[in-house]
């Protein structure tokens, strides 16, 4: 811990002034392996009179998680996930309910959080904005007891997310060819979806239970999503023929997915999907296979994460 504030030399105002103790937990294998030049972006962009840092690399699944509550033990305020949305969903769910404060620099493929919250995709920036960003406070999603910050899906997305699992060819590519492929053999099933006591059935392609607005790359399945007013924007996509699943792609870009004839949005608190067999499920684009009903409870002011200041409001 730094004694005295290296440009304020009154003790007093030294104390009261002193840098801020930060964190980044490091996710190696993310990505877009940028972050291999972390220790230099952080020396380079960081403000050192703000804060002072430590650098923590993760070196398996669930480490992140496993580092942020160290993190917190050790009473660092703010603790920063360096990776992709998996990395991201691992710290933030090791800290809802605590009063530390997250923040991102973004090393995945997607991003889909960091991008809806302005940091970007560049790294040095991204350290940039953390110097001036502001904090707000948003809610998280709990699946069957499982945290996620941003978006969950079943069945195409879920599968798409369990096909990309364990894969090393990240970026945007393989994920569309994952897509296409998803898209050409999944088969839709008739589920069973509760949201806040009013039950409906659906013959579903996927179902989005959105905290956030958008995936990675931009593509947003619940342009009106907010990520702190206590709900959360449930998208379904109904069965239809595959192009028109495929010619809907780029009013995902638009703002526009709700327009598609097949898809119906509602807003709800608590869902519960019950269908025959697994469902192919992702939380923040970790795939996963599950056999029971799924339970959706959304978690309001869960926790507190750094936001970047526009553009016209950063010093």
């Amino acid at each position: 811990m730094q004694e005295s504030h290296p440009v304020i030399k009154n003790e007093l105002l030294a104390y009261l002034l002193r840098p801020r103790r930060i964190v980044f937990i490091v996710n190696p294998k993310a990505g877009t392996n940028l972050q291999k030049h972390i220790r230099d972006s952080i020396d380079n962009h960081l403000n050192h009179k703000k804060f002072e840092y430590g650098i923590w690399l993760t070196k398996k699944a669930g480490h992140a998680a496993e580092l942020a509550q160290k993190a917190v033990k050790e009473g660092y305020e703010f603790i920063v996930a360096v990776g992709g949305d998996g990395s991201i969903n691992e710290v933030a769910s090791a800290l809802v309910g605590t009063d530390a404060i997250m923040g991102i620099i973004p090393a995945g493929s997607g991003n889909g959080l960091a991008m809806h919250l302005g940091y970007g995709r560049d790294i040095d920036e991204a350290i940039k904005k953390l110097n001036t960003a502001e904090v707000k406070t948003i809610d998280c999603g709990i699946m069957n007891g499982r945290t996620f910050i941003n978006i969950a899906g079943v069945g195409f997305d879920g599968l798409v997310s369990n096909m990309m699992k364990g894969s090393h060819w990240r970026g945007f590519l393989p994920y569309f060819l994952k897509s296409v492929e998803a898209g050409l053999s999944y088969t839709a099933k008739t589920c069973t979806i509760v949201l806040d006591g009013e039950s409906l059935e659906r013959n579903c392609f996927a179902i989005s239970i959105a905290n956030g607005p958008m995936y990675g790359y931009n593509f947003q399945i619940a342009p009106d999503a907010l990520l702190d007013d206590g709900l959360f924007d449930v998208v379904i996509l109904k069965d239809a023929p595959r192009w028109q699943y495929f010619a809907a792609v780029p009013s995902m870009l638009t703002n526009k997915i709700y327009d598609a004839d097949f898809v119906e949005h509602y807003r709800a608190k608590n869902i519960t999907i019950h269908a025959e067999g697994e469902h192919h499920v992702h939380l923040d684009g970790e795939g996963m296979v599950i056999s029971e009903k799924l339970e959706f409870n959304i978690k309001p002011a869960a926790m507190r994460i750094l936001v970047p200041q526009p553009k016209n409001q950063e010093s």
